[in-house]
């Protein structure tokens, strides 16, 4: 247990540090780009007192390092200001607010349902390597994780909402399978509007878990062939235990190592993921705000946003780390 404790805080300390030079990064990121990040927020044709009155405001009028110590405050504050124009004036928490609730309700479930699903396709394709369920499910596999996500959403939303109208082209709540006119979340009331949300959000977790369960799959079939492979897994065997007992018990265990590790690492590439997947879909989620921010050019609410998924990949990385630890007793401090 010391060294659980021990190893958890080593990695809490790491942890900071990363988060501190990500801070750091994140704002000198927007002012080493070519042209002023003062005039690429500021609307042409304002008067005068109205772009110094921004420029303040943003303290775009101050000295570099005042800056960044301004900004420092503004973090650890949660003080992240205005958006620059996405519904400008509005605070940039209240933007986000709704947002990430979308998006994490879509990611949570999409990850939840590819990394099951990914990891029993695997499973059932590496415990028979060579048969016609490793031949299948390795092809299914490949053909999801080859296919880029913006294409697979597009022939899903092209199909089933576009062709054959069974499920709303856009947007996050408001429509109901039995009537498709679009409804305002007070007008729903709390059954219909969780039904709502369950039919926005069908066609996205299918797009989102399709693309996400390949990479698990094709990581737990290559991770348990190797492990199959080894001198324990013939002792387990040479004892007379189960089939079952050998996979689950023996082989699983160290297979899985592996896809814990990537399911860390694939974190960045799921945010990546999602706002592809809330692109073509046009759900109300972080990632549709972010091709906006980025088309509107609003550096302040971009700072918020990349922050926020830079902690998300480090907070994986830290819940992946305590798991690999309790996977592998061979890990020390």
């Amino acid at each position: 247990m010391t060294n659980m404790r021990d190893f958890a805080l080593r990695k809490i300390v790491y942890l900071v540090i990363t988060l501190m030079v990500i801070i750091a990064f994140n704002f000198f990121l927007f002012r080493v780009m070519p042209g002023d990040i003062a005039h690429t927020m500021i609307p042409r044709g304002l008067p005068a007192d109205v772009e110094q009155e921004i420029l303040e405001y943003f303290n775009l009028d101050k000295p570099l390092y005042q800056q960044f110590l301004l900004y420092i405050e503004d973090v650890f504050t949660l003080d992240f200001g205005v958006s620059a124009t996405y519904r400008m004036g509005i605070p940039v928490t209240e933007v986000l607010g709704p947002k990430i609730i979308n998006t994490v309700i879509l990611v949570g479930i999409g990850t939840i349902l590819s990394i099951y699903l990914g990891v029993a396709l695997g499973k059932a394709a590496g415990w028979n390597r060579g048969k016609s369920k490793d031949t299948v499910g390795m092809s299914f596999a490949l053909v999801f994780y080859s296919m880029p996500t913006f294409l697979f959403a597009l022939i899903l939303l092209m199909i089933f909402a576009g062709t054959l109208g069974w499920f709303p082209e856009r947007g996050s709540v408001g429509q109901l399978p039995w009537d498709r006119t679009v409804h305002s979340e007070d007008e729903l009331g709390l059954i219909n509007m969780i039904i709502s949300r369950g039919y926005h959000l069908f066609l996205p977790i299918v797009a989102f878990t399709l693309e996400i369960l390949a990479e698990f799959a094709l990581i737990t079939r290559n991770s348990l062939t190797d492990v199959l492979t080894e001198d324990y897994i013939t002792t387990a065997r040479a004892k007379g235990l189960s089939n079952y007992s050998v996979l689950n018990d023996h082989a699983m265990r160290n297979a899985m190592l592996p896809v814990v590790t990537i399911m860390a690492i694939s974190v960045g590439w799921v945010l990546g993921g999602t706002i592809m997947v809330e692109i073509v879909f046009s759900y109300d989620g972080l990632g549709l705000l972010t091709y906006d921010a980025v088309l509107a050019k609003d550096f302040p609410l971009l700072q918020v946003v990349f922050l926020i998924m830079a902690i998300a990949v480090l907070a994986a990385n830290f819940i992946a780390d305590i798991v690999y630890f309790y996977l592998d007793p061979r890990v020390k401090v």
